[in-house]
């Protein structure tokens, strides 16, 4: 069985390889289509753009090994079922389950590529482009404003800011401090920049006790926090969800619990798991369907691709819509697609196996076209 274990790995790798490039190409087009207006308006020269496209590739590559999974799953094992292989495998008295086993870890190997390429590379990618992206639209010197971000700033400070006007005025800030013996809270209605400082005007400071209860209360009119860098330099420290590691993200939830603001933050940090282990679960339903696929040929495995990918990124952005809006719990949105797509697999996996075994008690011959 380690010799067939290598054989069908080798006969998946192929067409997953096709798939990867096949999958680049298109998500590589939909960025050049995105960026064409400031290409047009010469806002972006084209060695630029060759930068910005290299740094889009690691994210590119977090979307493309899942699927790409399931057009390689789907390709290699529907020409072993046609070609009668997978059918002398069962008449050796080798179980189906058995025969699946490589798949399945072919795309945990897949998943795991994934998910150390977005944890490793693709948030330092997210960011490089960002910048230049900010920097080719709005100049060199505009500062890196996120609204609505929380990022960590001089001072073992954590900052929120929910809006900037154009004149630089913050509105709706929270400062949340973790030196001293307490933690402390503090909330204004405006602030501006003075030099080096952070002058909050009309805002509340709370001191927070062990369990998380309001231990000091105090309004002020204005208040002038040092932070130790200017204006340019603190706005430059943010980052978006796209620009962080999952421990980044586990971080700031810890800090700020899964609601209100927070819920997006939630709701990336699990589909930073969700979408890598979604290769794992596309091995797991192309596996089965591959038997179903084998006599329609090529063209009804790309089909059926396509159609599998369809139903599963729909039924991704109901449930990332609904997580965004408070909706559905973030961790329940993000995972949805996973485990429906997941149990369907798992179900024609059980049927096809069992239905198998039934024939073969009853000494009906295992033909490949079931």
């Amino acid at each position: 069985m380690r010799i067939a274990d290598r054989y069908i790995v080798r006969e998946i790798f192929a067409p997953f390889l096709l798939g990867v490039a096949g999958f680049v190409v298109l998500l590589v087009g939909d960025v050049l289509y995105a960026l064409a207006e400031l290409v047009a308006r010469k806002q972006i020269s084209l060695g630029v753009l060759t930068q910005l496209l290299f740094y889009k590739l690691p994210a590119i590559l977090v979307i493309t090994f899942p699927v790409a999974t399931l057009f390689g799953t789907l390709l290699g094992l529907a020409r072993l079922v046609k070609d009668r292989e997978l059918q002398a495998m069962r008449l050796a008295g080798v179980s189906l389950t058995r025969i699946f086993a490589p798949v399945l870890a072919f795309g945990l190997v897949t998943a795991g590529a994934a998910f150390l390429t977005s944890e490793y590379f693709a948030p330092w990618a997210n960011r490089q482009a960002n910048v230049m992206v900010r920097q080719a639209v709005f100049g060199e010197a505009f500062p890196q404003i996120r609204e609505q971000v929380f990022f960590r700033g001089p001072g073992d400070r954590v900052f929120y800011v929910e809006r900037i006007d154009p004149q630089g005025l913050l509105h709706n800030v929270m400062v949340y401090e973790l030196t001293g013996v307490l933690p402390r809270l503090i909330t204004a209605r405006r602030a501006t920049w003075e030099g080096q400082r952070l002058r909050l005007v009309d805002g509340v400071v709370r001191e927070i006790d062990g369990q998380g209860f309001t231990r000091y209360e105090a309004r002020f009119t204005r208040l002038d926090l040092a932070v130790g860098v200017d204006s340019g330099a603190f706005l430059a420290t943010q980052k978006g969800p796209d620009e962080m590691t999952a421990r980044e993200l586990r971080q700031y939830l810890m800090l700020f619990g899964q609601d209100g603001a927070s819920a997006r933050f939630a709701l990336e940090f699990h589909r930073k798991f969700a979408i890598p282990l979604a290769g794992a679960v596309f091995a797991l339903l192309a596996a089965p369907l591959s038997i179903y696929t084998a006599q329609g040929g090529r063209f009804l495995g790309v089909g059926l691709s396509a159609l599998v990918l369809f139903f599963y990124y729909a039924v991704m952005s109901v449930g990332r819509a609904m997580g965004a809006t408070g909706e559905m719990a973030p961790g329940l949105a993000a995972w949805l697609p996973n485990l429906v797509f997941g149990a369907s697999g798992a179900l024609l996996w059980v049927r096809e196996d069992g239905r198998l075994h039934f024939l073969a008690s009853l000494g009906v011959r295992v033909d490949s076209a079931t």
